[in-house]
């Protein structure tokens, strides 16, 4: 329970004179800690533990409250001299943070303990004392500053300056989606936090949003917990190849590899999480549990931010796109770069927008109160109108129509009624639909999830028709109007070359690996200033644009995009685990130039031989045995049947190829997992996984490999 405001003034006041005469309840609190721990060195504690575990009514405490309890005893007893500890403000899987009084300079600060099954291990108290001693060397003001850094009696903390506010996690939960300007701000603090912390050396290499601080006093966004995550790194289970430290729905694809040394593009790409989910509501991947998180990380690609904002300005989704790309070559060098592309995304007509102050009772957010109150018709700024005073839904009503006209006016546009809001936001969707300049494959996945609605939509009024009216169908009239809709989008499709089968097919090209590539227009709209050139496709070069166009192109650039990350993992690896595996990446190798070869083989097969031309022959040698025999037909009858004969063995070639095409491709997956697994395991747990899948995937080659010769040999004859 937190001290009321007369109990702090007489702890202030006692605090003035502490060397005189100390608070009295604050030195008995001090005893009490001391005494326990010495029982417990005398083996009392067990004995005593029900009894002590209690609370004031006699209610057994639970187990975190036992928890807690001991902790903050051990931390009076370490630190009673200097510091009044009042209250537990937060805890984590790697720290406990307690609010607390200097009684030296009576000021309020928060101190961080190490929980004690950390703290035990030398290991990682050396990291912890040596980070945080980095960390106290940063003076930025989007950083929590330290004020010491200590270890008394085996508890092992560090006091920092108290943050009153909130978490932008705990702000996300009550506010999925935030303002740009909000983005702009948070993210550009951050970003310029972290440049400044990058060319002093130091790398959070664990940012995510809850430890990212709104100040509520000041309203400053200030960056926490510099250099825990690398101190917990020193834990028993640090391999030598390395384990992925940080929170995984925010690390990077480098962290998620386990590698030992990060560089500030790290943090960039971590920054690059925080702000997609500022801006579409939800993280950008997700997965059941921790290793499949990693896998997206690597290998996947997050879902375009215009799939799920179609309002986001193009600067900010360039500049978040860029932060988010696989490769930290392509992403923002630094912080300082990062956040001015972030800023650079404001309106043209609001250079100078005032800075947030602190969150009002009401949740908008309010300017500082040193700053003038700006007019609303100011260019600039765009100012709430006041609240009504009356809770009428007319009053309300009035409220949010001039926050409209408002946010009209701020745009440079005129007012637009509710009618025509609706309409722009119809035209819009349809035009990303109908867009001539989008890709086919995503057309048809929109035609498709269009087509999915409307059924829908005709099957509800069926069913509505036929409880309310059945002896008039109604429904046909709306049904009629929306056919002729889809009839009109599916000849636009069809037009461009689109098929049918290639409606009803799941099946979508995996995306290319590497740098971040959401989709065509992205690319066509980002302008030369910014653009990443992609490198050509590595499955051109072995396979033809046909192959890739067809039915196992999907299969062939997917095993591409293994085969690279497989190549990546090795690279990192260090000489001495490289000789561990030697056979990996000739196999490696070997068995994509196999895929690409069964993949063009089957591609020619498809073509050449099909049940349709072997269902077509039989007929045609049934109707020329019906004829009169002369020496003409019987030559045609012989070619005909010597070319059902090769029909015939083509498709059964086909059949005995097409197995071991997904063998291979599943073989060469279950090798990336495998690595993927080495890395953040470590290379003692998972090199006879490894080298198991390494056999199978030289066994799959070496088949296939006979085949293909075999079939060398019978084509030369």
């Amino acid at each position: 329970m937190r001290p009321g405001p007369a109990q702090h003034e007489a702890r202030r006041a006692a605090a003035a004179c502490r060397h005189a005469d100390p608070p009295a309840h604050h030195l008995a609190r001090h005893e009490r800690a001391v005494a326990r721990r010495q029982r417990g060195q005398r083996g009392v504690r067990g004995r005593r533990a029900g009894a002590r575990y209690r609370s004031p009514r006699g209610r057994p405490l639970d187990h975190r409250e036992a928890v807690s309890d001991y902790l903050q005893d051990r931390l009076v007893a370490a630190v009673g001299d200097h510091y009044l500890i009042e209250e537990e403000i937060g805890r984590g899987g790697m720290a406990a943070v307690y609010r607390a009084l200097d009684l030296r300079l009576n000021r309020h600060v928060a101190i961080k303990l190490l929980p004690p099954d950390l703290a035990f291990n030398a290991d990682v108290k050396t990291r912890f004392l040596r980070e945080a001693q980095m960390a106290a060397q940063l003076n930025h003001p989007n950083i929590v500053p330290i004020y010491a850094v200590d270890e008394r009696d085996g508890v092992v903390y560090f006091v920092m300056a108290l943050v009153e506010g909130m978490t932008l996690a705990q702000h996300l939960r009550d506010a999925p989606r935030s303002s740009f300007d909000e983005v702009r701000r948070v993210i550009g603090d951050v970003a310029d936090a972290l440049d400044y912390a990058h060319r002093k050396g130091v790398v959070h290499r664990d940012i995510k949003p809850d430890n990212i601080m709104l100040d509520r006093a000041s309203g400053r966004t200030v960056v926490t917990d510099f250099g825990i995550a690398r101190a917990a790194a020193g834990d028993s289970r640090l391999t030598v190849t390395g384990v992925a430290v940080g929170t995984p729905a925010y690390m990077s694809p480098e962290q998620a590899l386990g590698e030992r040394d990060v560089d500030g593009r790290s943090d960039i790409y971590s920054l690059g999480v925080v702000a997609y989910q500022m801006l579409t509501g939800e993280q950008p991947f997700k997965a059941s549990n921790t290793p499949a998180m990693l896998v997206k990380h690597v290998s996947e690609a997050p879902q375009p931010i215009r799939e799920q904002r179609l309002d986001a300005p193009d600067p900010i989704v360039r500049a978040v796109e860029t932060a988010l790309a696989k490769d930290p070559a392509a992403r923002w060098p630094s912080g300082a770069a990062f956040r001015d592309a972030i800023r650079a995304a404001a309106p043209a007509t609001a250079p100078s927008i005032p800075r947030v102050a602190q969150l009002s009772s009401t949740g908008f957010m309010q300017s500082p109160a040193v700053s003038p109150t700006p007019s609303p018709t100011a260019p600039g700024f765009f100012v709430l109108p006041p609240l009504p005073v009356g809770y009428g839904r007319d009053a309300w009503r009035e409220w949010k129509d001039e926050v409209r006209a408002r946010a009209d006016d701020y745009r440079g546009q005129a007012p637009l009624s509710r009618r025509e809001r609706r309409a722009r936001s119809r035209d819009i969707r349809r035009l990303r639909c109908d867009d001539p300049a989008r890709p086919l494959d995503e057309r048809i996945a929109a035609f498709r999830r269009q087509l999915v609605g409307n059924v829908s939509t005709l099957a509800l009024l069926f069913g509505v028709n036929m409880l309310t009216l059945p002896e008039f169908w109604w429904w046909l009239f709306p049904a009629l109007a929306i056919g002729i809709g889809i009839a009109r989008r599916w000849g636009n499709l069809w037009a461009d070359g689109a098929t049918l089968k290639q409606l009803f097919s799941r099946a979508q090209p995996a995306p290319p690996h590497g740098g971040w590539a959401p989709d065509q227009r992205m690319h066509q709209q980002r302008p030369a200033s910014v653009a990443l050139p992609a490198p050509p496709p590595p499955e051109r070069a072995l396979v033809s644009d046909a192959v890739l166009a067809g039915p196992h192109g999907a299969a062939v650039r997917r095993a591409m995009g293994d085969r690279i990350v497989i190549r990546e993992v090795l690279a990192k690896l260090t000489p001495t685990e490289r000789q561990m595996l030697p056979d990996i990446e000739p196999t490696v190798n070997a068995l994509g130039d196999r895929i690409a070869a069964l993949a063009s083989t089957l591609h020619s097969l498809d073509a050449d031989a099909s049940g349709a031309n072997l269902g077509a022959l039989d007929q045609r040698i049934a109707d020329m045995k019906k004829e009169t025999q002369t020496a003409e037909s019987g030559r045609r009858l012989a070619l005909l049947e010597r070319q059902r004969t090769t029909v015939h063995d083509l498709l059964t070639r086909r059949g005995q190829l097409l197995p071991q095409f997904e063998s291979a491709c599943m073989a060469l997956q279950n090798l990336k997992l495998d690595l993927l697994k080495l890395r953040s395991a470590g290379i003692d747990a998972a090199l006879g996984v490894v080298t198991s899948a390494t056999q199978e995937a030289r066994a799959i080659s070496r088949e296939i490999g006979h085949v293909l010769e075999a079939a060398d040999e019978v084509r030369n004859l």
